[in-house]
């Protein structure tokens, strides 16, 4: 399966490698319906990834587990910062909500067609990263793993970003 940017998406059994970010696969019976990105929208081209579907922006809704030495140079695939995250006031509300409303788009769309939640913070290496892959486990879950969701981490390789 292709998106409108040309870039290749797993479909069934088969995999593509994407070169500059991690991408987390949950397989379906059926075709990736769904795909979520994390990004950090202080690196460059960030903006550039929002192309269309969802947006959330955690800046402002979540603490900053950076701010924390022991967890700055973890990610939210690490599970002391998705902990983290997930324990901050609202977080589970928010992830909940967010699910609600990717599955009500992914209803909606076309057959064939992929769904996008696009989940940004400041750097792309915590609170989006968590946040993405507890939507995309929440919906896959609701699924019972009938359709494929995707997670890719644009940011998660990129250099900590200093202290705003």
């Amino acid at each position: 399966m292709r998106e409108a940017t040309g870039n290749s998406y797993r479909s069934g059994r088969r995999a593509v490698m994407v070169v500059g970010m991690q991408t987390t696969y949950l397989d379906g019976l059926g075709p990736v319906t769904t795909v979520i990105r994390s990004i950090g929208v202080r690196h460059d081209g960030a903006h550039a990834l929002v192309t269309d579907g969802l947006y959330l922006d955690l800046r402002r809704a979540l603490r900053n587990p950076a701010d924390d030495p022991a967890m700055r140079y973890l990610t939210g695939l690490d599970s002391a910062v998705y902990d983290h995250v997930l324990a901050t006031p609202g977080a589970r509300e928010l992830i909940a909500r967010t699910s609600v409303q990717l599955r009500a788009l992914a209803d909606e769309v076309p057959r064939g067609r992929l769904t996008r939640l696009t989940v940004a913070c400041q750097g792309g290496w915590h609170r989006s990263v968590a946040v993405a892959e507890a939507v995309a486990r929440r919906i896959w879950t609701a699924w019972d793993g009938e359709y494929g969701v995707e997670v890719e981490h644009h940011h998660i390789d990129h250099p900590v970003l200093p202290a705003a």
